[in-house]
């Protein structure tokens, strides 16, 4: 056991090859691989372990679905139902650690511009410690993803950059609540003008938007906030330059599928 950890520990991520895994969420049912295990002993002394290192064991799988683009990622709607080690110990069976960076669980990120990605990477982990002798992991579990089986481009032209416009993105209502000088001390230097659009309904569909001048410049625009509730959704975007009419193009996401995705994976160090 203390070889074990010693030798993970001082590695922190062994990176592992053809260790595959199996996810039925789709017709391929092969497209999750393992890409990292770590194991933390309970004593992470004074040193980084304590920010970097938390106790337990963490196996990382990489799931890219057969087609499409992943959307979100739904952890909520996520759980595993098994992580035990190859001697049989139950590694859900330890109690949780009540660190909130140290949840047991499934966890996973995606990139915040809401451009989707091929690919995602599941941190899948258990607060328990492997057995003396245990050189492989067992987990199942599901994971829930929105993923899009293609895109639509929504081209408006002249649109008055203002409060109270109002205009649709395929059967999207928008209407722009807030636009004028960037109020965001962070980053009001580089992007001047702050544009925030509303919609009594999800803006999810909406990947990207493009802003271009009336000379058909495009001006950089970054994405900086959204969320909302059923009382209302809204998205922020930043422009470099105060704008007064401008074309926008929308990239929405198409087919929008909910999937759950079962996993299936063993995992070794090869020891």
């Amino acid at each position: 056991m203390h070889y074990l950890r010693h030798l993970l520990l001082s590695a922190s991520l062994i990176t592992l090859a053809g260790m595959a895994g199996r996810a039925a969420g789709d017709s391929s049912q092969t497209n999750m691989q393992v890409v990292g295990l770590m194991v933390v002993a309970p004593s992470g002394g004074t040193d980084n372990r304590n920010y970097c290192w938390k106790p337990g064991v963490t196996v990382s799988v990489r799931y890219a679905p057969a087609a499409g683009k992943i959307v979100s990622f739904d952890e909520n709607a996520s759980k595993l139902t098994a992580f035990t080690d190859d001697q049989g110990t139950d590694l859900m069976a330890a109690a949780p650690s009540t660190d909130p960076f140290n949840k047991p669980g499934i966890s996973g990120m995606l990139p915040m511009a809401n451009e989707g990605a091929a690919s995602i990477i599941f941190d899948l982990k258990a607060s328990g410690q492997p057995a003396k002798g245990a050189t492989a992991f067992i987990i199942t579990g599901q994971a829930t993803l929105e993923i899009a089986l293609g895109t639509k481009q929504f081209t408006l032209d002249n649109v008055a950059v203002r409060t109270n416009t109002a205009f649709s993105l395929g059967d999207l209502p928008v209407l722009i609540t807030a636009a004028g000088t960037n109020q965001n001390a962070w980053n009001a230097k580089d992007f001047k003008y702050s544009v925030t659009l509303s919609s009594l309904r999800e803006m999810k569909s909406i990947s990207t938007l493009e802003f271009f001048d009336a000379a058909g410049n495009k001006v950089p625009a970054e994405k900086r906030g959204w969320g909302g509730s059923p009382l209302g959704y809204m998205m922020q975007y930043d422009l470099k330059e105060p704008m007064d009419h401008a074309r926008i193009v929308a990239t929405c996401w198409q087919d929008l599928q909910t999937v759950t995705v079962p996993i299936a994976v063993k995992a070794s160090v090869g020891l």
